[in-house]
């Protein structure tokens, strides 16, 4: 088992991640890397915010130092969660009279004629702004791919955090147990744990999902309940576990029943489970993600429903929720060690219901663990009435 880690990370660690930064860029030849999406700035920083109509750029310099473009309302909030050495580049307000933009800031931190790298995500008005020679790559979403042990360990804790929320919602789960009770409940159990256990909790990298989807809607999994809808007996329900806890994030869900499961259920509960257990056996290093959701989605194609297939096998974990890598078709990741991801192969069967489990799975030296963990087999998701 994977020891969880709740503590920030150390000035060594996040200069691990700016080195390989950097010699990303030195293969590219840039003099620069302008990131302003804000989960790239918390990775390489420790520092979390919410921009609005005032954008902040983290300028990564090739020769080794780093500044901050920020507005000048930001700096105090900055220094106190920004955990490596910048310098700060202050511009008054957005907007601003010529001279003292932040379009002036950028350049005044960066020059001319250097080659620098900017995100994809970088909206075209902001890319204008950026001096030099700009070229869109995304470094720092391919450094975030693979994970330190420091990143497994908060990983972990996220892990934990969603057992917990789990385990409140399936105690709340009977007949009559409405969708508004088990979000609560589930929601405020999780708060609780990391509250209580996280020093210096960063609220804004922060959030809870404790959802359930009655057997009416199960088969539409990005549907999104009514807050009174209510379980009842039969099934299948299922549940959406997440949770972002401090910075780093995971997923843990369960298809359930309440007093019995019906027979037609069962037997697609189980397909589920083959399609599960087949992507369990194939993650490990050096698979195609392709491959993974290939050969898990074959079987459930092969047993007649291709057309109750909704969405691939799985996704990449760590400061969010969904990121690379893609266990999907289409996907041109190889799996490497210490990659997080889902496993999450679903059936969805209009009338019948929805079949989908999902658990947070670290990839080893050579296969896969998974960091959640709660029973997933049909004698226990088969919940008592009373």
């Amino acid at each position: 088992m994977i020891e969880p880690i709740t503590a920030p990370p150390s000035k060594e660690e996040l200069d691990f991640r700016m080195k390989k930064v950097r010699a990303m860029m030195a293969r590219q030849n840039l003099d620069f890397y302008v990131a302003a999406h804000t989960d790239n700035v918390y990775y390489l920083t420790n520092f979390a915010y919410i921009p609005f109509e005032r954008p902040f750029f983290l300028v990564v310099s090739a020769e080794g130092g780093t500044g901050l473009v920020v507005p000048l309302l930001e700096v105090s909030h900055a220094e106190q969660r920004i955990l490596i050495d910048v310098d700060y580049h202050t511009y008054d307000e957005y907007p601003a009279p010529p001279g003292k933009t932040f379009a002036d800031a950028l350049a005044g931190v960066i020059g001319s004629e250097k080659r620098v790298g900017v995100e994809s995500s970088l909206s075209i008005g902001l890319q204008k702004a950026v001096p030099g020679k700009v070229a869109v790559t995304d470094l720092i979403d391919e450094a975030r791919l693979v994970k330190t042990d420091y990143e497994i360990g908060r990983i972990a804790y996220a892990s934990r955090v969603i057992e917990q929320g789990l385990k409140k919602v399936m105690e709340l789960a009977r007949p009559g147990a409405q969708v508004a009770t088990m979000y609560s409940g589930g929601n405020q159990e999780m708060l609780l744990k990391v509250v209580m256990e996280v020093p210096g909790v960063n609220m804004l990298m922060t959030k809870f999902m404790a959802a359930v989807w009655p057997k009416a809607l199960s088969a539409q999994p990005h549907a999104v309940p009514g807050l009174f809808d209510a379980l009842e007996i039969g099934g299948p329900d299922v549940t959406i576990i997440s949770a972002q806890a401090n910075g780093y994030s995971a997923e843990l869900e369960r298809t359930f029943f309440i007093g019995t499961a019906p027979d037609e259920a069962r037997k697609l509960f189980e397909l589920m489970m083959a399609a599960r257990r087949r992507a369990f056996d194939l993650v490990k290093p050096g698979v195609r993600a392709e491959e993974v959701d290939r050969q898990a989605l074959r079987i459930i194609k092969d047993a007649g429903h291709e057309g109750h297939i909704l969405h691939r096998t799985g996704h990449g974990f760590g400061i969010t929720g969904h990121e690379p890598p893609w266990i999907a078709l289409g996907s041109d990741h190889v799996l490497e060690k210490n990659m997080v991801v889902s496993i999450e192969p679903g059936i969805y069967v209009e009338g019948v219901g929805g079949f989908r489990h999902s658990d947070t799975v670290l990839i080893t030296d050579d296969g896969c663990l998974s960091l959640t963990q709660y029973p997933d087999g049909l004698e226990d998701l088969v919940l008592p009435v009373s």
